[in-house]
């Protein structure tokens, strides 16, 4: 029975079905003919800014993964694991499991550099994940506290999950500075054959985690401060600090596996988080709708890639 209910909340049809219903309870008190129009009638100059935007955050993403693998960086490697996560994001998208677009950017990465294990290309993209994770749990929890001495409205299971989640960061990388590894490991060989990607954790690379921390945090604050410009643009009434305290916490939550590329789930977030401040739900839902929607824009640029990479197209599908 348990396996049951996996299979159906991993499914593309429950977490289509689940967004819909999430959409449909945002938008039902709302002129929605007259919210689109709106966005359709945001500026040029606006939309060009936010899609170059949300460009650099993807480079600042790729140049952290990259630190795990290249002491040195250059243009070139940019541009390659840049070009690795936006073929994720459209296969994360458009398929049900994130699973489909790590595998896309170990493919990407292992062709262009054959010299790297298999195993250790592996253990990047783990490791880069977790990173990424614990900083939107650090952020998160830090705002947490901030929200909660400011009085506003902080769910108490979201916030102990936060500090859940931060002590098991905290594990992790107490494990990663002040252990080995792979010696910890059980004397089994088929684990030891993953001793490359424990290669990531030893001492010579523990510098590069914290480049990448720091790497990290500066994409997720510019990810806050694209969110504030956005929210300024359709007159929600949000302070800069607002945006700090809750974005983090909603990026958390959004990670779940529960909607369509956070369509819906976004929404309602948006909604119960963002209407303490007094704005009105259809300058929230604009906002949400619009970042929505650039998400997707950027997610399609991933597939305007793929087609022109047809040794990838053709490794996925086996």
């Amino acid at each position: 029975m348990l396996e049951i209910f996996k299979k159906i909340f991993k499914s593309r049809l429950f977490r289509l079905t689940f967004s819909v219903v999430l959409i449909y309870f945002a938008f039902k008190k709302v002129n929605v003919v007259e919210l689109f129009r709106e966005i359709k009638n945001v500026p040029f100059w606006f939309v060009l800014v936010n899609i170059i935007f949300s460009f650099l955050i993807l480079v600042l993403i790729s140049i952290r993964w990259s630190l795990l693998l290249f002491p040195k960086i250059s243009i070139k490697k940019i541009l390659t694991f840049t070009r690795a996560n936006f073929l994720a994001t459209f296969y994360s998208l458009f398929f049900s499991t994130a699973v489909v677009g790590e595998v896309a950017k170990w493919i990407v990465i292992d062709s262009e550099y054959p010299k790297i294990t298999k195993t250790k290309i592996l253990g990047s993209v783990i490791l880069d994940r977790f990173i990424g994770f614990s900083i939107f749990m650090i952020l998160g929890l830090i705002s947490a506290i901030i929200g909660r001495s400011s009085g506003l409205v902080i769910p108490e299971t979201v916030f102990y999950s936060l500090i859940i989640g931060c002590l098991v960061c905290f594990v992790i990388y107490s494990i990663i500075y002040f252990f080995d590894a792979s010696r910890i490991l059980p004397n089994f060989t088929l684990l030891h054959k993953l001793d490359d990607a424990f290669e990531l954790f030893r001492d010579k690379n523990r510098i590069q985690i914290i480049k990448c921390l720091l790497v990290s945090v500066l994409s997720e604050l510019s990810y806050i401060l694209q969110i504030w410009f956005v929210a300024w643009q359709f007159g929600v009434n949000l302070s800069l600090f607002a945006v700090f305290v809750f974005v983090p916490i909603i990026s958390m939550i959004l990670i779940l596996p529960i909607s369509i590329g956070g369509f819906g789930a976004r929404e309602q977030l948006y909604l119960f988080f963002f209407s303490q401040f007094g704005s009105s739900n259809e300058s929230i839902l604009l906002m949400s709708a619009f970042l929505g929607i650039l998400g997707v824009v950027n997610s399609l640029f991933g597939g305007v890639l793929l087609f022109f990479d047809e040794e990838t197209r053709r490794k996925i599908k086996k």
